[in-house]
């Protein structure tokens, strides 16, 4: 179904464009305190006071994680038929909401309610809405713009952890919890309800009005979910969620014990996220003119190569250069693969569904952050193994996918 159009029309889509574009990128930054990056310098102290394994809160993590994402596909239809402008105030709401349910956790129960609600808000609500705002507005200007908006995410990686852990070194970590909900409330609220859009009025509009042939153009409108569940594309882009969001929640979950088994403190392994945001930063905004320059689909390619990187420099070398060969491939890796999944969907299926669909990937790929610390708390040298396995297997299907284009599976 078609979104509700709500907007005025657009008079300078040039700067309707950058706007939108300014508040995605918001919008993707005030999803830090629920993504992994923002949980990870969470898990020791609640661990503590909660008098709970760590493993056990990862468990608990890996759980809401999964439970959260189901969500995904329920949001991506309302985005479809309303649009973001509509949904974007109640999302807030519940994001801060959900923060304030994790500062008040007590046992192991009220703790995986928590993490639930702060996944579903977070993942499921902001970043899925943010996402298909970008791909409703940008065409042959999307991988750029994803590109930028993603690096909300990157300088939110290097912004909230280390203010998370001032609060919870000097106030504690419920504190922590309750700021950050009060933070997501007041950045994101005027944001929201000031500069998110539905789909534009005309096709005109997009990519800042600039007129050029569409990439998506031999897919009309748009492809169905069942579509494009025939193409050997979907299940590439589809691998490709998978493996990011699991071996990057396994890996950065796993970040401060992996570094102090290779000789180095908790304050040298926290301050490594800034070098893993920083390059992360640096491979999205390359990506992002990668992918519009040659498309989804053979960059995806690069960024397994990176996914492999990052995992056997943990395996064989964690401590080399003082962490930071891993740290850097670590964030190519999570930078390059971001952007791919997100402007390959639209470049491979349209607009038209895409809600439907991005929310269905999201189910895969945060199912793949829910189990994907899980190896670990059997051998993390198994875990690796198993990352690159699964690692051959998705660029196996990239390299079938380039071969075959839209044919069907």
């Amino acid at each position: 179904m078609e979104a509700v159009i709500a907007n005025p029309r657009v008079r300078s889509p040039g700067l309707t464009g950058a706007l939108v574009a300014f508040s995605a990128f918001v919008g993707i930054f005030a999803t830090t305190p629920g993504q992994t990056v923002g949980v990870s310098s969470f898990i020791d102290p609640i661990a503590v006071d909660l008098g709970l394994a760590r493993e056990h809160v990862l468990l608990l993590y890996s759980i809401g994680t999964f439970l959260g994402i189901l969500t995904a596909p329920m949001i991506g239809r309302l985005v479809d038929r309303f649009g973001p402008r509509r949904l974007i105030a109640p999302i807030v709401v519940a994001l801060a909401i959900a923060c304030g349910v994790m500062s008040v956790a007590w046992n192991a129960w009220s703790l995986a309610a928590g993490f639930v609600l702060l996944r579903a808000t977070a993942i499921a609500g902001l970043s899925l809405v943010s996402n298909q705002m970008v791909n409703l507005w940008f065409d042959r200007f999307r991988g750029r713009i994803i590109a930028l908006t993603l690096m909300g995410m990157a300088i939110g990686g290097l912004v909230v952890p280390p203010f998370a852990e001032g609060i919870i070194q000097s106030d504690g970590w419920r504190t922590a919890y309750l700021t950050l909900g009060a933070g997501v409330f007041a950045i994101m609220m005027p944001v929201g309800l000031a500069l998110y859009r539905n789909r534009p009025a005309d096709r005109a509009d997009r990519d800042f009005g600039r007129p050029g042939p569409s990439v998506s153009a031999n897919v009309g409108d748009g492809l169905t979910l069942g579509e494009a569940a025939g193409t050997t594309v979907f299940w590439y882009l589809t691998a490709i969620t998978l493996l990011v969001n699991a071996v990057n929640t396994a890996l950065l979950l796993d970040h401060v014990r992996a570094m102090s088994a290779a000789g180095l403190d908790r304050s040298q392994a926290i301050a490594l996220l800034g070098a893993v945001t920083t390059m992360q930063a640096v491979a999205t905004l390359a990506t992002g003119m990668l992918v519009d320059r040659f498309g989804a689909r053979p960059v995806g390619l690069l960024g397994l190569a990176m996914l492999a990187a990052s995992v056997l420099s943990v395996m064989a070398a964690p401590g080399l250069g003082g962490g930071l060969v891993y740290a850097v491939t670590l964030g190519a890796m999570i930078g390059m693969l971001q952007v791919v999944h997100s402007s390959g969907l639209a470049e491979s299926f349209g607009t038209a569904h895409l809600g439907t669909i991005k929310g269905t990937t999201f189910v895969v790929g945060v199912s793949g952050a829910a189990a994907g610390p899980l190896p670990l708390l059997w051998s993390p040298t198994a875990a690796y193994w198993i990352f690159l396995g699964l690692t051959l297997c998705g660029a196996a299907l990239g390299v079938l996918s380039l071969r075959r284009r839209l044919s069907r599976v």
